[in-house]
């Protein structure tokens, strides 16, 4: 009997199936002309991280379609277009400089409405006060004739149709939310737009703050999921068809205490597996100015196209329920989508890329679907979504997923030495083909020159494809194998 359960399992191979693309690579080039070139803008004038960049420029677009469309899987599930992104970067970085260029717009349409909430909600408090100076009016004429037992029929009357006039508070126009607690974020959800932003630029106020307390029902609203929100000073209500698309950018010290004190239950809960995660290269140390000249003429288009995105949404506050479009694949992305699903499905098994990680590869598949779906509708394509936009999103998903296996399941140490060794060599071989051993041996981070680590981080990048080896008479050299080749 022992025998028979120490049998390897039988796993099946999917006949759709695809290979799954190589780690540690930012897609930089991507069949989205209106965004592409907003970031490479963005970038050269700002020199902040890349992938830092994008995260914030996806989290503005997400904020600005979540509300409008759904997307539609090619395996006939329909699920929100909201986001989780995460972005860890230390001080110093810009994150607030680049928040402010992609965010913007939606600040300034929020502010500009809000002018006009103010207006409806001063109009609503005199209009309330009339309203209420009529009632009170009413009920001590009925008060009276109750103490003198005389009939208050035409009071009763007036009464009751007094209350069917009582003025409707004005609904305010708020996408984005800063630190807010999770009890405000609902109620804001509920009562006024219900499709929001929660950023932050400084994210250990939201990850030491409250927002974020309400696990289970974030995981229920990324899903669309209705959620019931109990609440003891206030009526409790339900919460249908909301939509919330969450961005934080934090510094590692703030990240790793949140970890230590909550990580294991948000973990647990499944709130991290949702996450878009990032920790980028910092770009300090090397951002110098080129030349005097900054345009902003790509980033002024962005935000363009954002605010021609926001007009539907200010639809939502008088008809909150109002039926979302939806996005479909094209049956080239279908197939492409379905062979990745099976491609992750089968990594998730024991030696697998995403063993031990199974509650994050069961989201990745969903989010490329998600990105594809924001790529297609923000630049504006035409039909469904084709297999272009759809690998784009593949390729970009994967960095975030490379990033979340070396966050919350750190590679062994070859692995590590590999990353950094090949970091390395990418700065070393500037302009050159290839490289001798021994000149990496001498010359290359000082920890792998000892103990076989540098033959064992060679080994690793060997077998990823990163790189190749051959002899050169008695040299053995090495060369890069640029991703663009692979």
């Amino acid at each position: 009997m022992s025998q028979f359960f120490n049998q390897p399992i039988p796993w099946q191979q999917p006949q759709n199936y695809a290979a799954l693309p190589l780690r540690g690579f930012f897609p930089h080039v991507m069949p989205l002309p209106l965004l592409n070139a907003a970031v490479d803008e963005a970038q050269n004038n700002i020199k902040a991280p890349r992938p830092l960049i994008f995260s914030t420029a996806l989290a503005a677009i997400a904020i600005a379609v979540q509300g409008l469309f759904d997307v539609r899987k090619p395996n006939g599930q329909r699920v929100p277009l909201s986001l989780m992104l995460l972005t860890i970067a230390n001080s110093g970085e810009r994150k607030s400089t680049v928040e402010n260029v992609f965010l913007g717009a939606i600040r300034t349409v929020q502010k500009q409405q809000n002018l006009i909430y103010q207006t409806a909600l001063n109009e609503w408090k005199t209009e309330l006060h009339i309203w209420e100076t009529k009632k009170k009016a009413i009920l001590k004429s009925i008060h009276k004739k109750a103490i003198q037992e005389e009939p208050s029929d035409d009071e009763d009357r007036r009464f009751k149709a007094l209350e069917s006039t009582k003025p409707t508070k004005p609904k305010q126009f708020k996408l984005l939310y800063e630190d807010a607690t999770s009890e405000a974020l609902f109620r804001g959800l509920h009562q006024d737009l219900p499709t929001a932003g929660l950023i932050s630029s400084e994210g250990g106020g939201v990850l030491n703050g409250r927002a974020l307390n309400d696990l289970s029902k974030q995981n229920a609203l990324w899903s669309g999921d209705s959620i019931t929100v109990d609440r003891v000073s206030i009526e409790s209500y339900v919460l249908a068809d909301a939509r919330l698309t969450v961005s934080i950018m934090a510094q590692e010290s703030a990240f790793q205490n949140y970890m230590e004190q909550r990580g294991e239950q948000s973990r647990g809960s499944g709130l991290w597996a949702r996450f878009l995660v990032c920790q980028p290269w910092s770009t300090q140390g090397s951002r110098f100015i080129e030349n005097g000249t900054v345009s902003s003429d790509h980033c002024d288009k962005f935000a363009a196209r954002l605010v021609e995105l926001l007009q539907p949404n200010m639809a939502l506050l008088k008809e909150p329920g109002r039926e979302k479009g939806v996005i479909n694949f094209s049956p080239e992305a279908s197939e492409r989508w379905l062979s990745i699903f099976n491609a992750i499905e089968v990594e998730i098994r024991p030696n697998g890329r995403f063993a031990g990680a199974g509650d994050h590869a069961s989201k990745l598949a969903d989010n490329i679907a998600r990105v594809a779906a924001l790529f297609h509708c923000f630049e504006g394509f035409e039909g469904d979504i084709s297999l272009s936009t759809v690998n784009a999103a593949i390729s970009l998903c994967f960095y975030y997923s490379d990033e979340f296996m070396k966050l919350f399941m750190p590679p062994p140490q070859e692995e590590v030495d590999a990353n950094e060794l090949y970091s390395w060599l990418q700065r070393e071989m500037t302009g050159r083909i290839n490289i001798p051993k021994n000149h990496v041996r001498q010359s290359g981070p000082n920890k792998l020159r000892r103990n076989g680590r540098l033959d064992r981080a060679l080994e690793v990048l060997r077998q990823q494809g990163r790189i190749y080896s051959f002899q050169q008479g008695k040299t053995e050299c090495i060369g890069l194998i640029l991703p663009s080749l692979i």
